[in-house]
């Protein structure tokens, strides 16, 4: 993973060159990136992260020097207002390097000056060292904040990192020795400190980079119910309109954990927009499932809640239907609720379980469960770095108004690496979301050990594919995806094939491809090549694998295109299939336990609406038979009610539930 971290932090330095961040060379970018990611918590400003870097001659190897009293940047002793009472006094040791690996020599460099400069005996005329002046400042403002601060000091926190694009599972015994060393000589200046070194590479980086600042927002209430660390609040509408927004603009940054984005004006939101412009309306929390945020820590003041590092994993649809609708000057004359749960962990393992069951209470694309993977984020970064947009939450660069050519599906890019780095076009071509249900199949095609550069790649030759075929379509007004679908594989590995000189042409070779030869000239000579075995090209029939070999072994014997004997040999499982051991079989369909599980999941609390199976069966991708036959193993089980005319029965025939809306409480008949 390493590998293609290194090549998101190469990408993102690039942009902040051409952005002058905070000038245009490259060492200077990188240091002033670290201290932003760093302190990222700190909220400091532009001026506080050029105040802190020392670096240049007579640095003592120290790139950032950062002193905090209380979260604050100490910048001048003489103005600042010390605490009279529990002070917290951190320091920040940063070393930057723009290497793609650690070295001793700047912890040696780092190991010879704090002996000194942490040695509060010196001043800074008896020190041994040529230091610069930048340094010798940070120190006496270091001394000044110890001094003023150790008679009531509450915690005393040593920082030191060492940064570069290297892998911090890489390193040297030596260097981390030398880490160590560091600690020690700090917890021998410091007695009362805690002092920790860290090696900061291209994969911690990305990572503080992904992560939003610590913000801490005060959420008020009107009633509240607590147990441990989950906290049960009803909020005024009004109240949390002003929690997830900032002069008037959402604060995006909340959902980051949610698995899609605002999914427009559906059945669903409809409803919730309609409720809301209805102040006639039962409370809003009778109607609505609420809300669900994660947090790292929340305390309750009077009828206020402030809450930490915050990700609403649940209710993205509910909370911009609330924006929406204030944001355009709703109002809100019975004042009604809302329902917030609010769930304090610092586990990541139980918070992703948390993000994954509060989005599977709700019939969601199986594609998307996926979306908050590192991988999927990986891709998103790397296709941005190119101006394309990843869509690995549905809807949410849609939602940007970003054009539509530049947004691609995970499933798009998922078809496009199966024709062109698996070498199986004709998969490709029938690959479905469901894929996306079996590990090993998941795995196989957004692997953690791709070389990132691929993605971006594989998106420009599909899309140059389909620009090409536009001008082939039968018919502009009807067909139109399932006759690209049905080509577009075909022609792109074709295509690039031919170019490359080589069917079996590699990952590298495919990020190395010159796209500039991908001329619709080109797109043209391939598109003849394939007439000639395919009658039907033109129209939206689909192609066997045996049609493709065909047309391969005539492009080996006519064009001496190399490789043909990978595309013989090369077999590759149905990737569409879960599992080959059958749960259950009933008439002509069967069902696997995987899918059972998947439907489970999936399905809304019972009693169900009329269409329900119909619903959950597209979102599947299956049939509606296969839905029966799972919701009866799921009834056998004991899992599911038996349902009929909405009304739910017991093994024993008993009536233990009802649809309120559809049948008469008194005749248990459906309503006419």
């Amino acid at each position: 993973m390493a590998k293609n971290d290194k090549i998101l932090i190469d990408g993102i330095i690039d942009d902040r060159i051409l952005e002058n961040i905070p000038s245009n060379e490259r060492d200077e970018v990188f240091e002033y990136f670290v201290f932003e990611q760093l302190l990222k918590d700190y909220d400091l400003s532009n001026d506080e992260l050029l105040f802190g870097n020392i670096d240049g001659k007579n640095d003592g190897g120290i790139d950032g020097f950062f002193t905090f009293v209380n979260g604050h940047l100490i910048t001048d002793t003489d103005k600042f207002i010390f605490p009279k009472s529990g002070s917290i006094l951190e320091l920040w040791i940063i070393t930057c390097k723009y290497h793609d690996t650690y070295r001793q020599a700047p912890l040696d460099n780092l190991v010879a000056s704090i002996s000194e400069l942490f040695d509060f005996t010196l001043e800074n005329p008896m020190l041994k060292g040529d230091y610069s002046e930048e340094l010798l400042f940070q120190r006496e403002n270091f001394k000044h904040a110890y001094r003023k601060t150790s008679p009531r000091l509450s915690e005393f926190k040593l920082n030191f990192c060492y940064a570069s694009r290297g892998n911090t599972e890489d390193i040297g015994e030596s260097i981390v020795s030398r880490g160590k060393q560091l600690e020690q000589i700090a917890k021998e200046s410091f007695g009362n400190c805690l002092a920790s070194f860290n090696f900061i590479g291209s994969t911690e980086l990305i990572e503080l980079n992904r992560k939003a600042p610590n913000f801490s927002l005060d959420l008020p209430f009107s009633d509240n119910l607590s147990s441990g660390e989950t906290y049960i609040l009803l909020v005024k509408l009004k109240d949390y309109y002003n929690f997830i927004s900032d002069n008037g603009k959402l604060r995006r940054y909340l959902f980051d954990s949610n698995v899609r984005d605002f999914m427009g004006l559906n059945r669903v939101n409809e409803d919730i927009r309609n409720t809301l412009e209805n102040n006639n309306s039962p409370d809003f929390w009778w109607l609505n499932n609420g809300i669900t945020i994660l947090a790292t820590a929340a305390s309750v003041v009077g009828k206020s809640i402030q809450i930490q590092d915050i990700q609403i994993v649940n209710g993205l649809q509910t909370s911009e239907s609330i924006y929406r609708y204030f944001s355009v000057g709703g109002t809100d004359m019975s004042n009604r609720s809302l329902l917030v749960k609010v769930i304090v962990s610092n586990d990541s393992a139980n918070r992703d379980e948390i993000i994954r069951a509060t989005n599977n209470q709700t019939i969601v694309e199986l594609a998307s469960l996926h979306a908050t993977d590192k991988i999927q984020r990986d891709i998103e970064e790397v296709l941005k770095l190119n101006d394309l947009y990843y869509e690995r939450r549905t809807n949410y660069y849609k939602n940007q108004g970003i054009p539509l050519d530049k947004i691609f599906t995970p499933l798009y890019l998922a078809s496009g690496y199966v024709s062109l780095i698996l070498k199986h076009p004709e998969q490709a071509t029938n690959l479905k979301s469901k894929f996306m249900r079996k590990e090993s199949s998941y795995n196989k095609v957004f692997s953690t050990k791709t070389d990132l550069n691929v993605w971006p790649k594989i998106t420009s030759i599909l899309k140059q594919t389909d620009k090409f075929l536009e001008t082939k379509r039968p018919n502009v007004n009807s067909s139109s995806e399932h006759f690209l679908k049905n080509r577009r594989q075909y022609l792109s590995f074709l295509t690039v094939s031919r170019l490359c000189g080589s069917f079996n042409f590699t990952i590298q070779e495919l990020i190395n491809f010159d796209l500039s030869l991908l001329t619709m000239e080109e797109f043209e000579i391939t598109w003849e090549l394939m007439k000639k075995s395919i009658s039907t090209l033109s129209s939206k029939s689909k192609i066997a694998r045996t049609v493709l070999l065909d047309i391969c072994r005539k492009m080996n014997n006519d064009n001496s295109i190399k490789g043909f004997e990978r595309i013989v040999s090369e077999t590759l499982p149905d990737l569409n299939i879960i599992n080959s051991k059958k749960y259950k079989r009933q008439g002509t369909v069967s069902v696997t336990n995987e899918f059972v599980e998947s439907v489970e999941m999936i399905l809304p609390k019972q009693p169900w609406k009329p269409g329900t199976h119909k619903e959950v069966a597209n979102k599947l991708d299956c049939s509606e038979n296969e839905i029966y036959l799972a919701t009866n193993i799921l009834i056998e089980a004991g899992k599911l009610y038996k349902q009929k005319d909405g009304i739910l029965y017991d093994k024993d025939g008993k009536i233990v539930d009802f649809d309120v809306e559809r049948v008469n409480p008194e005749t248990f008949r459906l309503k006419e």
